[in-house]
């Protein structure tokens, strides 16, 4: 009897952090299509908004508040800390999962690009390049590895989690494709865009799932961002 009224505490646990983590997504996405819309309006009365350091603070901020504070609340429902969910000591993992699969990512665009003629690398040195390639995987790891997949995992099994957050990343990118006008070109692309996104999500929660460590699923993202850049 006491073990059947653990496992169901243990299962109404599990379901209220997924509950929670799934309302957390939710209220994301309605704050970052609000954060587009302010940040257009800025535009056209702030000077600074205007240049791209000023932009690159503005979604910094709006990442730190919108995304990785509520993501860590959600970690912390969960019953674990963000150190323990980045998993920092897990050097080897980190190094092996981490690296090892983004630089598979990394040899995969360079082939693409070399077949299709397209420059390794086209983005100059800026605020743009730095938000992208670093600040952008780990608020987007955090959120959606550490704290959206964490919660997934304790209530669905893995693959369907997976899968789940998958979904709700590629979601995440809708509004900022939609207000830079490349929504439709990205939704109807066959090997770039909407599924990329989906596919490379599948690879992070993957590699963050096989290393126990987010640090790892971070390293990544940074080293895929780094040589679509």
């Amino acid at each position: 009897m006491n073990s059947d009224n653990e496992a169901g505490r243990k299962h109404r646990s599990s379901s209220l952090v997924a509950a929670s983590a799934l309302v957390f997504v939710c209220v994301l996405y309605i704050a970052w299509v609000g954060a587009w819309v302010l940040e257009q309006s800025l535009e056209s009365h702030v000077v600074w908004m205007n240049s791209s350091g000023g932009r690159s603070v503005y979604w910094l901020m709006m990442k730190l508040l919108l995304w990785v504070l509520p993501a860590i609340a959600v970690i912390r429902l969960s019953g674990q800390r963000l150190w323990d969910v980045m998993g920092l000591e897990r050097t080897r993992s980190i190094i092996i999962w981490g690296g090892g699969v983004g630089l598979i990512l990394g040899a995969i665009t360079i082939v693409t690009k070399t077949l299709g003629h397209h420059p390794l690398f086209s983005s100059s040195l800026g605020w743009p390049l730095f938000s992208g390639v670093l600040v952008a995987p780990i608020v987007e790891e955090i959120t959606f590895r550490g704290a959206i997949l964490g919660a997934l995992d304790k209530r669905f099994h893995f693959g369907v989690a997976n899968t789940i957050t998958g979904l709700l990343f590629l979601g995440v990118h809708f509004p900022g494709w939609f207000f830079q006008g490349r929504l439709l070109t990205n939704l109807k692309s066959p090997l770039g865009g909407a599924l990329s996104i989906f596919l490379l999500g599948l690879v992070f929660g993957y590699v963050a799932h096989r290393s126990k460590s987010v640090a790892a699923s971070t390293v990544t993202h940074v080293l895929n961002n780094f040589f679509n850049a």
